[in-house]
C-alpha cells in the first residue's frame, strides 16, 4: 500500500472505534450514523487534513493530535449529506448507489443522525482538548475548533446550504453560483487543509497561504463535480456553472485555480508530494 492507503486505512479504523456502542434503547439512531458514515465515502476532506498535518508536522508518524480533528470534519460533512437528501431540501433517493439514510431508516431517525453525528464532532474534540497538558497544544487545537465550526456555520457551509435550496434558477446567476460553491462545499475543503496546518503548528502567514490553497481546490473541486454532473436538466430546480460557462471554459479555470493552488504553496517547506498528489487527482476526476 502507498503511504496515502496506509494513512487512509489508519484513519478509518480509528473513526470505527469512535462508534463502537453495545445495544442500547436508542441503537437505531447509532445504526443510521453508521449507515452513512461508512458507506463508501472518498474520506477526501479528513485526508487532506492528514496529509497537510504530515506534510508540516514535526512529529514522525504520530497522528494522535489530529486524528479526532479528522474525524469530527468527516462527520459534518456526513451529517450534512443526510440532512442535505432530505425530502426538505434535495429529496434524493440514492447516494454512492445506496438508499439514502431516510430511505432506510425513516426521516426523523434521518434527522437526528444528522444532528448526532454533528453533536458527535463536538464531543471527539472537546474530549481531546480536555487531555491537552501542553498550552501550545491546547491553544492552536482551540484555534482549529474554532475554525471548524465557523466554516460549517451560517458563514459557511449552512450558509451555501440555504443558497442552494432558497433561490430558484432564473435567480441564479454566475457569482451567486460560485458563491454557493465557496460556502457550501469549498468553506469545509478549505477548512479540512487550514487545521491540518494549526495543528502542525505552521506560522500565521503560511496559514494564509494554506487557506488560499485550499480555497482554490474547493472551487475547483465542485467544478470537476460539474463536468462529470454535465447532464443534469435545467428543469430539476438544481444548478451548477455550465449553466453559465461552456465545458471548455470550465476545465481552462480549473487548471487556472490548480495552478494558482500550487503557487500558493510556494515557499512553504513541504516533506514530499503526497498533499500535491492528491489533490492532483482530487480535480482530475473527469479526465
Amino acid at each position: 500500500m502507498t503511504d496515502t492507503d496506509n494513512l487512509l486505512e489508519k484513519f478509518n479504523n480509528y473513526l470505527s472505534s469512535l462508534l463502537e456502542y453495545d445495544d442500547s434503547p436508542q441503537h437505531k439512531v447509532i445504526d443510521s450514523m453508521k449507515y452513512s458514515l461508512f458507506s463508501g465515502g472518498k474520506r477526501i476532506r479528513p485526508m487532506l487534513t492528514l496529509l497537510t498535518y504530515s506534510e508540516f508536522s514535526s512529529e514522525e508518524d504520530s497522528f494522535d493530535k489530529i486524528l479526532p480533528f479528522a474525524a469530527a470534519i468527516e462527520m459534518i460533512h456526513t451529517y450534512s449529506l443526510i440532512h442535505d437528501d432530505l425530502p426538505a431540501m434535495d429529496n434524493d433517493d440514492f447516494r454512492r448507489e445506496k438508499p439514502t439514510n431516510h430511505k432506510v431508516y425513516t426521516e426523523g431517525i434521518a434527522t437526528l443522525a444528522g444532528d448526532g453525528l454533528l453533536n458527535m464532532s463536538m464531543e471527539i474534540l472537546l474530549r481531546h482538548i480536555e487531555n491537552l497538558e501542553d498550552k501550545d497544544d491546547l491553544k492552536r487545537a482551540i484555534r482549529a475548533m474554532k475554525y471548524i465550526y465557523n466554516a460549517t456555520g451560517v458563514n459557511g457551509m449552512i450558509g451555501g446550504q440555504t443558497i442552494d435550496i432558497d433561490f430558484k434558477v432564473a435567480d441564479y446567476n454566475e457569482d451567486i453560483c460560485e458563491n454557493m460553491y465557496k460556502l457550501k462545499t469549498g468553506a469545509l475543503i478549505k477548512a479540512s487543509v487550514v487545521v491540518g496546518g494549526i495543528i502542525a503548528g505552521v506560522e500565521a502567514d503560511n496559514i494564509t497561504k494554506l487557506s488560499k490553497f485550499g480555497e482554490n481546490i474547493g472551487l475547483a473541486y465542485q467544478y470537476e463535480d460539474d463536468l462529470l454532473d454535465e447532464d443534469k436538466d435545467p428543469d430539476s430546480g438544481e444548478i451548477n456553472m455550465l449553466f453559465f460557462k461552456e465545458k471548455e471554459d470550465l476545465k481552462n479555470e480549473i487548471v487556472d485555480l490548480t495552478n494558482s493552488s500550487y503557487e500558493a504553496l510556494e515557499g512553504l517547506e513541504l516533506k514530499d508530494n503526497l498533499l500535491k498528489s492528491f489533490v492532483a487527482k482530487l480535480i482530475n476526476r473527469s479526465r
